[in-house]
């Protein structure tokens, strides 16, 4: 082929030397080689939403040529709803034929539901590299259900399995009364990417309690709740689990029943968010966190949906109203989990 290249460049300068057209000479010389015609090709992938790897299957229909290769080539650690693989096909014509026509146009395909994307010949149009995407996958597809929920019911922690393809998890403590609105939960979300959380000192009183977990992936498709059964608290336990307030002539702090304690950072206690010190003391007043501005009463307990006692609107987050925000919905004193004041979630 090297040798026919260079004669064909030697012949195209005497040519012109001599008035013809060298484009037409070009012409005849790939005329000697066949175009491959119209290629069909037949794409079968096992490659579902929620897998770790898969397989692409490509077979020659018709054409004048042979697959050399396949590869995907946004291949994820797993594959998520919403996905679509891209596959690298490579084709080789056969001998004494070329790929002349590239495009859309050039290929059918049939089996699994595939889009276009690029072709381009190579090596004297000798391969060509073909790009395709996959139908997008099926989030319904994917298992993202939580089994093997239990309590550990000496220290009031929950548990469940782990599942491969969870980022993390919510989870939520909810009251065993089925005609009470405590079925939807007390207290806060809770994300997590362990596959426990500890509820001892959540309890607000003595009664039956079961949890519910719903596992999220790295896309943001979610799981359903999923419940575990109920088992009992009694008020010697939550006692025994709790931790306490203490106090001296510098302040309130909360020590935790392991004898730990919170600083500089929010504490969610009883249902209500505290912000305590870089010293582990309870603050009360305006506290600056992440950009925004949470007032603490007298009790230490963050304020949400009302006025301060100095006259700002705190949000149901809890966060100070900033000027151009509406305030219409403010009113009412209550306390709720701090959105990045605290944990959160829905």
């Amino acid at each position: 082929m090297k040798r026919t290249k260079e004669f064909a460049v030697l012949a195209g300068t005497i040519c012109l030397a001599a008035g013809m057209s060298f484009g037409a000479y070009a012409d005849d010389d790939e005329d000697e080689r066949e175009p491959v015609g119209h290629i069909t090709l037949n794409i079968q992938s096992d490659i579902e939403a929620g897998d770790w790897g898969g397989d692409v299957e490509v077979t020659l229909e018709e054409g004048e040529c042979s697959v050399d290769s396949v590869e995907i080539v946004n291949e994820a650690e797993y594959w998520a709803g919403g996905d679509e693989p891209k596959v690298e096909i490579w084709l080789s014509a056969d001998s004494g034929y070329y790929f002349k026509k590239r495009g859309k146009s050039a290929f059918t395909f049939t089996g699994d539901e595939v889009k276009y994307v690029s072709s381009s010949a190579k090596n004297d149009r000798e391969e060509l590299c073909l790009t395709i995407r996959l139908e997008e996958l099926d989030e319904d597809d994917m298992d993202l259900d939580v089994e093997g929920l239990y309590w550990d019911e000496e220290n009031g922690i929950a548990n469940w399995d782990d599942l491969d393809v969870a980022k993390n998890y919510k989870v939520r403590l909810c009251r065993d009364d089925r005609d009470s609105a405590a079925e939807e939960g007390i207290g806060s979300v809770y994300t997590v990417s362990v596959t426990s959380y500890d509820f001892s000192e959540k309890f607000p009183g003595a009664g039956s309690y079961y949890f519910k977990v719903r596992a999220f992936d790295s896309r943001d498709n979610a799981g359903e709740w999923q419940e575990s059964s109920s088992f009992y608290v009694s008020e010697e336990k939550i006692k025994e689990w709790k931790g306490q307030w203490m106090q001296d002539a510098r302040g309130w702090w909360y020590s935790n029943r392991d004898g730990s304690y919170t600083v500089n950072n929010w504490q969610e206690i009883g249902g209500k968010w505290y912000f305590f010190d870089q010293e582990g003391y309870m603050v009360t007043g305006w506290v600056d966190w992440n950009g925004k501005q949470y007032y603490c009463g007298s009790s230490g307990a963050m304020l949400v949906s009302t006025i301060t006692p100095d006259g700002f609107y705190v949000g149901a987050d809890g966060a100070r109203y900033t000027d151009g925000q509406s305030s219409a919905n403010a009113g009412g004193t209550g306390y709720v989990n701090a959105a990045g004041a605290g944990q959160g979630g829905a």
